[in-house]
């Protein structure tokens, strides 16, 4: 199952964004205590940050310290430029542990 993120437009910056960053790290925090049965329900963490690089390291280096079964890049595909999509989805990949999906 997918955590519960706060999601923006890609093409929305400044405060905003950060704090959905942060929302989604601390519902992820709520989603592994809630969830009952985690040996038969995979939760996959969904990575947010918009396009601001920093964001998305630090959801990167805050999601990771979880013991979760994936992740998923989140934030994208809401408008901005393919230029700029290609760049998280870069930035967010090689940040991934290469032994979860």
């Amino acid at each position: 199952m997918m955590q519960l993120d706060d999601v923006v437009s890609s093409t929305v910056t400044g405060p905003r964004v950060e704090e959905a960053m942060h929302r989604s790290v601390r519902w992820l925090d709520r989603c592994i205590a809630a969830n009952r049965n985690p040996e038969r329900q995979n939760l996959f963490a969904i990575i947010q940050g918009g396009l601001s690089p920093d964001l998305r390291r630090a959801c990167l280096d805050e999601m990771t310290k979880r013991d979760v079964s994936g992740f998923a890049i989140g934030g994208l595909s809401g408008g901005e430029e393919k230029d700029d999509f290609w760049k998280m989805v870069t930035l967010s990949t090689e940040h991934l542990p290469r032994d979860k999906p």
